[in-house]
């Protein structure tokens, strides 16, 4: 299922950039490779920060220690 939206959006992509500048300028193997890599690298970049990074959002923040146990 996520494979055939990353498909779609890029599908969506090129059509609006074909019907909007009449050819597909600027769509190219880079982007497409970008599209395919981008999230993934993300990812593991993410888990590794998450390894010497601790984030709490401002609700936790809020929260006093008796709350939370």
């Amino acid at each position: 299922m996520h494979n055939n939206l990353l498909y779609r959006k890029i599908f969506i992509t090129a059509v609006l950039t074909f019907f909007c500048l009449g050819h597909p300028d600027g769509l190219g193997i880079g982007t497409v490779l970008a599209a395919f890599t981008m999230g993934k690298v993300v990812g593991i970049i993410g888990t590794y920060i998450d390894k010497f990074f601790y984030f709490k959002t401002h609700k936790t923040l809020k929260k006093t220690d008796k709350e939370i146990k």
